[in-house]
């Protein structure tokens, strides 16, 4: 081989050592969200699909003091939308706390239909689907609402979206962390409320952020939780009204 033969495959072959090492740096989505510990509006990631982009809005357990918030509104809009309704949905009723199908549907739906209820236009469709093989958090053309370990104790709940450069939402998942004992917590108040957080998440499907405004504390998509707290199962006029600004009244 000659001179130019051989500083070309030189080249070529540091390419390739640039290229594997760039992909090795890479970090899972699931490590994006954890490094986010002071409860950010989003963490984002490029899809496979350059043209999706996967945002993971995670809803944390309430530190001592909440955060802040520059905006004085009691709403936040994340400037992304579904494009057509109504909104098919998937529930995945398996979890390892022997909480039935039925009342995990059954509070779900309900979390749906407040949101439903504020608006005019139908967001999510009445009929949902039980599916016991479908996980949230994975791109595969069904929004899913299911449990599983997100592996953080601070993590109560993780909604992921995959929205395309044009701002369309494509796809939308709510994973609640089985590290939490899940029910009723107006009937058990040491439990963590599956419709307080639902109706929270369910926020986030439809095109709204989270609020970290310690004015905004009663309003639904305030961004902290806790065991006991039912505040957020019914929707306020702030929530209403970031709502009907992306869908209409």
């Amino acid at each position: 081989m000659n001179a130019k033969t051989n500083t070309m495959l030189a080249i070529m072959a540091s390419i390739l050592i640039l290229s594997v090492t760039a992909n090795a740096m890479l970090i899972p989505l699931n490590e994006i969200a954890k490094e986010n510990s002071q409860a950010p509006g989003n963490s984002n990631a490029i899809d496979e699909d350059w043209n999706i982009q996967r945002h993971d809005f995670i809803h944390y357990a309430r530190p001592s003091g909440p955060g802040k918030n520059p905006k004085t509104a009691c709403y936040v809009l994340i400037g992304a939308k579904w494009p057509t309704l109504s909104v098919n949905y998937v529930i995945n009723p398996a979890n390892p706390q022997s909480l039935s199908e039925s009342f995990i549907t059954s509070t779900l739906s309900s979390s749906a239909e407040k949101w439903d209820n504020a608006t005019s236009k139908e967001l999510f469709n009445n009929s949902y689907q039980v599916d016991y093989n479908t996980q949230p958090g994975v791109r595969d053309s069904k929004n899913t609402l299911g449990f599983g370990n997100y592996g953080d104790n601070n993590v109560i709940a993780v909604t992921s979206l995959w929205v395309s450069n044009t701002g369309a939402i494509v796809e939308a998942d709510v994973l609640f962390n089985t590290l939490y004992t899940w029910g009723d917590a107006s009937i058990d108040p040491s439990l963590m409320d599956l419709d307080n957080i639902g109706t929270h998440e369910l926020g986030h499907t439809v095109g709204m952020g989270d609020v970290y405004n310690s004015a905004c504390l009663s309003v639904t998509m305030f961004g902290y939780s806790g065991t006991g707290d039912i505040e957020k199962r019914t929707l306020e006029s702030a929530d209403i009204t970031g709502l009907r600004k992306i869908y209409g009244n």
